[in-house]
């Protein structure tokens, strides 16, 4: 297996009960390419909300050629915008430590095809582990050349 630059690619959402578990899903398969939809790891957890409403955690972990074919996909789901924002923001989202770029998107907007980075909890957490731990000028160049920042 040849070696990638991205380690792995592990995304995450939170179901509420007044939503629907499967629209959810969609929205996380929606950044995954049609290829990989079927391959990756979807692992499913119940959990109770501050009032004892049931929360349905997805998880989906994709690693090493498969991860790095993700984060390409989840690039080209992004606008100049939503890139331009991952610039300017980048040494805050990135751990060298851990060489982890923690990003947070809209869930409705995935669920539409689009990519809109939010704050808040109504997100799709996608956390891009790289290869060796790069400092960030390193990370930063990689992430461009996957597309995820401004040619």
């Amino acid at each position: 297996m040849p070696l990638t630059r991205v380690k792995s690619v592990e995304l995450a959402v939170h179901a509420h009960a007044t939503e629907d578990v499967g629209k959810v899903l969609e929205a996380v398969e929606r950044l995954i390419p049609k290829e990989l939809r079927g391959k990756a790891r979807v692992s499913r957890v119940s959990l109770e909300g501050h009032h004892g409403n049931p929360i349905t955690r997805i998880e989906v972990v994709l690693e090493d050629e498969d991860a790095e074919k993700t984060v390409r996909h989840i690039a080209s789901l992004m606008d100049d915008r939503e890139k331009l924002v991952l610039d300017t923001s980048f040494e805050a989202r990135y751990d060298e430590r851990s060489g982890r770029l923690y990003l947070r998107f809209s869930k409705q907007d995935a669920y539409l095809g689009r990519l809109r980075f939010m704050d808040g909890d109504d997100v799709v957490r996608v956390v891009i582990g790289f290869r060796g731990a790069p400092d960030s000028r390193k990370a930063r160049r990689i992430a461009k050349e996957l597309g995820l920042l401004p040619g």
